[in-house]
This record gives C-alpha cells, sequence and structure tokens, in this order.
C-alpha cells in the first residue's frame, strides 16, 4: 500500500490521465452540480455568482487569518457564519475582481450593483463586502454540505486510484473541520477554472452546457468500458436533449436550444441528424479550442487542490 507521504503533484495528474475515464465523469457531476447550484442561487446569472464567489473567496481568506493570533481558531463549518459575522472583509477595486473572474470591467460593475440591490453584496464607507441575505443563509449549510460529500466522493476516488486507503467520511470530517481553509482553496480553484473558460468563451452558461453534453459522453465511455474495452475507441458519443439539459442546469429550455445552437456552429458539440440531440466529442476541434488541451489544463488546475487536500488528511493522521 502507498502512503500519502510519497505524494506529489506529478503522481496526482498521472494517475488522473491513467484513470481518466472513471475519474472525469465523477470530477463531471461534480462541476455541473456546483454550477448549477450557484446559477440557480444568484438568480440565473453565472457572472453573478462568479463575482460572489471572488467575494467569499476573500472572506475565506480573512478567516484564516484569525490563526496568526489564536492557533486555536476554529475556521470549522460549524462556526462559518460566526466567523463571518467577526471578519473584516477587505475592500477591493473592481479592476481585481474582472482579473480574477475574467469579467470586462463595466460587467463586472454592472453586475455588483444588481448584487447590492438583490442584497447580496453590502456596500458600506469600509468598501464591499459579502453579506448574503437571511434567505440565502438558511439554504446555504444544506447546498455547502452536500458539495461537500460530492468532492469528498472524487477525493475518495482518486485516493483510491493512488491506492490510497480513506474513507469517505474521514474525507468528509476532514473538510469540515477545517472548513474555510478547504473552501478558501476550492473557490479559489474555480475561479481560476471559471476564468479560464470566460476567455475562452466569454459564456458561462454555454460552458455549463457543455458539462451535459460530457456527461453523457463520459457516462456512454463507462458503459462501453464495462461491456467491451475493445470498443472504447470507437464508440458512439451519448447524446442528450435540450430538455434534460434544461431539467439538470435550471436554464430555460429555449435558452438551451439557442446556446447548443451556438455550441454547434462553434463546433464545440456534433448534432445527431437522426433524433436532433446533441453530443459532445473529445476529438472535437475548432480555430480557438482544442479539447484535449483544455482537459488537461482542467487536470492541472484542479490538481493542486486535490493535493492539498491529501497532504492535509496525512499530517491529519500525526
Amino acid at each position: 500500500m502507498k502512503t500519502l507521504n510519497d505524494l506529489d503533484i506529478g503522481k496526482i495528474k498521472s494517475t488522473y490521465k491513467n484513470n481518466y475515464n472513471q475519474i472525469q465523469g465523477v470530477f463531471l457531476n461534480v462541476q455541473s452540480s456546483f454550477l448549477s447550484g450557484i446559477y440557480d442561487r444568484y438568480w440565473k446569472d453565472l457572472d453573478s455568482a462568479n463575482i460572489v464567489l471572488f467575494f467569499a473567496k476573500n472572506l475565506h481568506h480573512e478567516i484564516l487569518r484569525q490563526k496568526d493570533l489564536d492557533l486555536n481558531h476554529s475556521v470549522s463549518f460549524e462556526n462559518f457564519w460566526k466567523n463571518h459575522e467577526m471578519t473584516k472583509q477587505n475592500n477591493c477595486k473592481i479592476v481585481d475582481i474582472a482579473n480574477e473572474t475574467g469579467l470586462p470591467k463595466e460587467t463586472a460593475r454592472r453586475k455588483i450593483l444588481t448584487l447590492i440591490k438583490n442584497k447580496t453584496l453590502s456596500k458600506s464607507n469600509e468598501g464591499l463586502a459579502w453579506s448574503p441575505s437571511l434567505d440565502q443563509k438558511k439554504t446555504y449549510n444544506n447546498i455547502i454540505a452536500d458539495e461537500l460529500g460530492q468532492i469528498s466522493k472524487l477525493i475518495q476516488l482518486l485516493a483510491n486510484t493512488l491506492e490510497l486507503n480513506i474513507s469517505k467520511d474521514k474525507i468528509v470530517n476532514e473538510l469540515k473541520q477545517n472548513y474555510s481553509f478547504y473552501w478558501f482553496h476550492y473557490l479559489k480553484t474555480q475561479l481560476k477554472y471559471l476564468n479560464f473558460w470566460q476567455k475562452k468563451i466569454k459564456d458561462l452558461e454555454l460552458l455549463l452546457i457543455i458539462i451535459q453534453c460530457a456527461i453523457q459522453a463520459s457516462n456512454e465511455n463507462i458503459r462501453e468500458s464495462l461491456q467491451d474495452k475493445k470498443k472504447v475507441q470507437s464508440k458512439k458519443a451519448g447524446d442528450i436533449s435540450a430538455t434534460s439539459i434544461s431539467e439538470v442546469t435550471g436554464i430555460p429550455r429555449a435558452t438551451c436550444i439557442r446556446k447548443l445552437e451556438k455550441l454547434l456552429s462553434l463546433k464545440l458539440v456534433k448534432k445527431n441528424i437522426d433524433n436532433k440531440r446533441y453530443f459532445y466529442d473529445n476529438n472535437l476541434n475548432n480555430n480557438s479550442i482544442n479539447f484535449k488541451e483544455i482537459n488537461s489544463k482542467t487536470i492541472d488546475i484542479f490538481s493542486e487542490f486535490y493535493l492539498i487536500i491529501l497532504k492535509s488528511l496525512n499530517s491529519e493522521k500525526r
């Protein structure tokens, strides 16, 4: 049995790539749930949600600084709202928000005004701060608890492929006990991922739709692999309808149809001429996007987060 002491970023990346179909299927479902969740929470607007992630990430960073004064300060999931109330959130500039989210400055400025109006952000003489409404706070704990469970499932799968013996319960407990530490790094990772896609396609709804198509292709990969591994390379990708995408993501069906056609024109998905459904092909390329390079970049971005968790689980055993 391998140990966490020998783990490094290179091993995580190579293990992910060697077990790509299996791990990617779980990763895509985690991303679908995360993006669909923030899309629904922030008024069907992923750009606004992206800005909220920026402020939440900064808040968790400030919470962690409390340990500079008190090593025993709790940064747990249970203590989060108490930490939120007692932590001063640093002011930031529009240009900083734009740079980290990938949004144009004027778009970021407009979205921030909407978030202030909707009482998600508050504005004072000290600057802007993430200040969710009471209703948002009520749903936050259940939503985050579910997300922690899904992330733990992904981490456990990755640990298994690395031949590490770590239970899902142990991972969940570690994430909850040091919540602000892990969530800071997780939101930082998600912001990098969304920034990357924002620059590529300038529409995060397109990304959420691409992910749904990719999930179907991944599921088909796994089914074919279970039936006959020799068929995987020549398989026909699983397809999906606009209605199904709408049901999973919450994006209106008419919007899904319009954006699927845009993805088709951009050569980012294909269309089954027999049933008029859409599908994702990992070998698709156009002038601006190579999915193999994007998948490699995604692995690079998230592997840093995976390493942080796995290394911390090792130190937690001390």
